[in-house]
């Protein structure tokens, strides 16, 4: 059974964590969104409070994973926002099951695994060596210098809770990563998308967020500098901003209904 987190009342927002994390990263969005919208944040399989199952695992059963989801909380559709992982497995969401994504914005989220191999190697580092395999250096990688430098209190929870996942769970989410490529997908998908990228991510390179936006149907790229691949911790308020922009030219309020 999914975990996940279900707050506020109104247009229901499903929020997509990255890899390595959990609803908890969502903190800054579910404080701001939930005085307007029922808000879901919930964790991937083999994270948090999410058993891992048997492996392996590939994108389509995380989508699953979602639909299930959304599905036990009555929820026809959602607008989805995701980041890496999450943003991928909106975007697969929205090709493979387009009723249920009203809208879509991913952040520094892959369209395509540039190194399958990597993701395979990382895979077995995590089985042989445990989650200390992909701590060292998190830090950096996750966030702009400026705020690795100087950790606030929910970046370095976020960072120290990776050490706690299921290394089992982890590793096979990897190898969902792997298996990936959306590329020949994206024309399929009808919703309105927002690509944003952090210009100091580390992590997933610029040019998916070019990728989404070229390849989705009449989607938009917004491109922020000095922000880091978590960058909803980073610049909450930006992107809330980022948000509600987005989700008020997707669909007028008054074509809005709430959803149960």
């Amino acid at each position: 059974m999914t975990a996940y987190t279900d707050e506020g009342s109104g247009d229901p927002v499903l929020l997509c964590a990255s890899l390595g994390t959990t609803a908890a990263m969502w903190a800054p969005q579910r404080t701001r969104l939930r005085t307007t919208h029922r808000v879901i944040a919930y964790d991937h399989r083999g994270h948090g409070e999410f058993p891992a199952p048997p492996g392996p695992y590939d994108l389509a059963d995380l989508v699953h994973d979602a639909v299930t989801l959304l599905d036990d909380l009555g929820i026809e559709s959602a607008d989805v926002v995701g980041i890496s992982l999450g943003g991928t497995v909106g975007l697969a969401l929205a090709a493979d099951h387009p009723g249920r994504v009203r809208s879509l914005v991913t952040v520094n989220a892959p369209a395509f695994a540039d190194d399958p191999a990597f993701w395979r190697r990382r895979a077995a580092a995590i089985r042989e060596q445990g989650m200390t395999a992909a701590t060292t250096g998190l830090l950096d990688r996750w966030y702009a210098p400026a705020v690795a430098q100087a950790p606030t209190a929910l970046v370095q929870d976020t960072v120290d809770g990776v050490g706690l996942l299921d290394p089992e769970g982890y590793a096979a989410c990897c190898e969902a990563i792997a298996g990936t490529d959306l590329r020949d997908r994206l024309a399929g998908v009808r919703c309105p998308v927002l690509a944003v990228h952090g210009l100091a991510d580390a992590v997933v390179p610029a040019h998916h967020a070019t990728t989404i936006a070229t390849g989705v149907p009449g989607a938009r790229r917004i491109a922020l500098p000095d922000a880091g691949h978590l960058l909803s911790q980073e610049i909450p308020d930006r992107l809330h901003t980022l948000l509600t922009e987005h989700w008020t030219a997707a669909t007028p309020a008054a074509d809005r209904k709430a959803t149960p």
